[in-house]
This record gives structure tokens, C-alpha cells and sequence, in this order.
């Protein structure tokens, strides 16, 4: 019963630590993934670089990528990819929550 109890608290947390992985008290960040969200990638980039000049994020920064590679903008979106990388090397949609594993 102990084991049980110990594997809920855990799962718990890591659901706890998974979900506050995405900013989503930012008025920025929100505005933005709305926008990306709506398909506005150009409105999408602006919220989500106003939100970077204020955090650096790697969910931001690949948003930002992504948006400009949505535009046709590949070697800037490039620019964007890696400084997400660089901020963290293991960072994934999924990891952080926007996109569930598909098995």
C-alpha cells in the first residue's frame, strides 16, 4: 500500500513539474500561442519575442522558429531552433507538455 501511495505522490509531482514547464502566466506567452495556435505566425512571433526579451524560454524560442519557418523565413527560424537548443539542449514539445507522444 506504502508503494502505491509513493507512486501517486510521484506521478503527482511530475505532472505538477510537466505542466508548469509551459508559461502560461505570461500575457505574452499566452497571446502568442494563441496566435500560433490561430495560424497568425506573424502575430505569434511578436508576442513570443516580446515574452524572450523578457525570459529567455526555450518553448518560446522554438515557437518563434517554427512561426518563422511556417513564413518561409528557414535561416532565420534556424537562428531561433538553435538558441532553444542552446538554452536547453533536451527541450521537446513534448517535454513540455504542448504535444502528446504518439506510440
Amino acid at each position: 500500500m506504502k508503494k502505491v501511495a509513493l507512486v501517486i505522490v510521484l506521478l503527482m509531482l511530475f505532472a505538477a513539474a510537466a505542466g508548469a514547464a509551459v508559461p502560461n502566466d505570461d500575457k505574452d506567452f499566452r497571446t502568442g500561442l494563441k496566435a500560433y495556435h490561430s495560424k497568425n505566425y506573424k502575430a505569434a512571433v511578436m508576442y513570443f519575442k516580446e515574452y524572450v526579451s523578457k525570459k529567455p524560454d526555450p518553448t518560446a524560442y522554438y515557437l518563434i522558429g517554427y512561426s518563422l519557418y511556417e513564413m518561409g523565413k528557414f535561416s532565420e527560424a534556424d537562428d531561433y531552433f538553435r538558441d532553444a537548443y542552446l538554452i536547453d539542449p533536451e527541450f521537446s514539445l513534448e517535454k513540455v507538455g504542448l504535444i502528446k507522444k504518439i506510440r
